[in-house]
């Protein structure tokens, strides 16, 4: 009897693997360790941006089923191969596996419409974007998000891979790899809410996240201040399916000291919820500046622009006293905050000090802080807010590359935040077909394979806005193509490289 295909995790990766492997012919198996009712894994906390590589605008017209592109219904700026090359490889400060990104941004347009083919729909994107002449401008490849952001990608993706009769088991975890005689992986030990554990046996598709939800693993591998660090996402990427992959001899890959985080609000719950989900992130630090609890500046906030940027800035808030910032800005640039702003905690005043009081900072070193920047701030060049302007610091550390502005218009206001964790970079390591590599031959490992943020080497140091689930549909439908191909017999998951 022929073998099927076991897809272990329900996020955008795993969905997209079972689909995958259902068209291909084989029968599926997902594995959703959430009750029915909390599925969906980080997916569905994201706002649904997808980075993808196009020279037409035609491409995002059909993409969307419209003409909103190319009509001038908006601004739509191209986004090239060699554009998001150079994003992947800037963020990660060069390490990003050549043959990795290649492959990434090769394919990232190609998925969008496999999956759109599959029923899922797009939509322009309503965050990181800029206004200019009464349009909406969208720039840097954040040109599109899944309908209804993560919950509407959830929704679409559970749907197609229901039409596909793929089989859901909710509330049950994976806790274990089966082995072989022959070195392979045969399938997965499983546990259901009543605790009874079952063997599975299968080609086995890792799709069940990092070890974000993991504080014994984030103190490990990240370091002390992540360990009581607020998770933006699921309380179930716990990290034991990596240590079992690791156990049956796969590589290592990527950045395992480093992970995905943004600037979120103080007031966040320690524990990702679907009432907040994205909509805590706190990204137009660009337009002001932040301060810490000693009312010192700790960063360049316009060193770019904010979706290659806000990663490094939600890890380096974690750094300061008590892991806490404040982003500071004056009504100059009220209408350019992100909309998610709306509903953030905020301190206002028309006096600098009387908003230190506030927020319980020194009025006196706050008014210092503002002092030395504005008077280092480059009035000879014009502030625009629709480029990398150029428009600097001078003289002061840490300085401002661009926006930067005086801070001297009130009312002024004042924003907590903290760095929310979201994912971790370091996974293992795999070939094209998503095959899980062995550690002492570089072989594939039979009939295990990852995807998604189980895996390592697309990501290092800080994360290019929207790659994420790009990176788990290119990898998911790679390898549910190749898991199919196994369980069926029509070509060893070994046998090619």
């Amino acid at each position: 009897m022929t073998k099927h295909v076991i897809v272990v995790g329900a996020g955008n990766a795993a969905l997209v693997a079972a689909l995958a492997a259902s068209d291909a012919g084989a029968r599926v198996t997902i594995l959703e360790k959430a009750p029915r009712d909390q599925r969906g894994g980080n997916t569905r906390y994201t706002a649904g941006l997808v980075r993808f590589a196009f020279d037409e605008l035609t491409t995002v017209d059909e993409l969307l089923g419209n003409d909103a592109a190319t009509s001038g219904a908006a601004t739509v700026e191209p986004y090239t191969a060699q554009t998001f090359t150079n994003a992947l490889m800037s963020t990660s400060r060069g390490e990003a596996d050549p043959d990795l990104t290649e492959w990434l941004v090769s394919e990232s347009q190609d998925v969008l419409r496999w999956m759109k083919e599959h029923g899922i729909d797009f939509e322009f994107a309503q965050y990181l974007t800029t206004a200019e002449g009464g349009k909406t401008v969208y720039r840097n490849g954040l040109v599109l998000q899944t309908a209804g952001g993560g919950e509407g990608l959830t929704a679409m993706e559970f749907a197609a891979v229901e039409r596909a009769g793929c089989e859901i088991r909710y509330g049950t975890a994976a806790v274990d790899l089966i082995t072989d005689d022959l070195g392979g992986v045969a399938g997965v030990r499983v546990r259901d809410e009543a605790g009874r554990t079952e063997d599975l046996l299968g080609e086995v598709i890792l799709g069940c996240g990092g070890f974000e939800a993991n504080p014994e693993m984030r103190t490990r591998y990240l370091g002390p201040e992540w360990n009581l660090v607020k998770v933006r996402g699921v309380p179930y990427n716990t990290g034991e399916l990596l240590d079992a992959a690791l156990r049956v001899g796969a590589a290592t890959y990527g950045h395992w000291a480093d992970c995905h985080a943004a600037p979120i609000d103080a007031n966040s719950p320690k524990q990702g919820s679907l009432d907040t989900g994205e909509r805590t992130n706190r990204t137009s630090f660009l337009f002001g500046i932040a301060v810490n609890e000693n009312a010192e500046r700790f960063i360049d906030e316009g060193r770019d622009w904010a979706p290659q940027n806000y990663v490094a800035v939600g890890k380096t808030v974690l750094k300061q006293p008590n892991g806490v910032g404040f982003q500071l800005f004056d009504a100059k640039v009220a209408q350019l905050l992100d909309p998610r702003y709306d509903d953030a905690t905020v301190y206002q005043a028309d006096t600098l000090e009387e908003l230190a009081r506030m927020a319980g900072l020194d009025p006196a070193k706050l008014a210092r802080t503002v002092d030395s920047y504005n008077k280092a701030v480059d009035d000879t060049t014009p502030f625009d807010s629709t480029t990398k302007d150029g428009k600097a610091t001078r003289g002061i550390e840490p300085p401002k590359s661009n926006w930067a502005q005086r801070i001297d218009a009130p009312p002024y206001r004042l924003y907590p935040f903290t760095g929310g964790i979201t994912f971790t970079f370091g996974g293992l390591r795999i070939d094209r077909g998503s095959r899980v590599l062995d550690a002492g031959t570089g072989n594939p490992i039979p009939g295990l394979y990852a995807i998604g943020e189980m895996t390592g080497g697309f990501f290092y140091h800080s994360y290019p806005a929207g790659s994420g689930l790009v990176c788990g549909s290119i990898t998911g439908r790679a390898a549910g193509f190749a898991a199919a191909a196994a369980a069926l017999g029509e070509v060893h998951a070994a046998a090619v490289v």
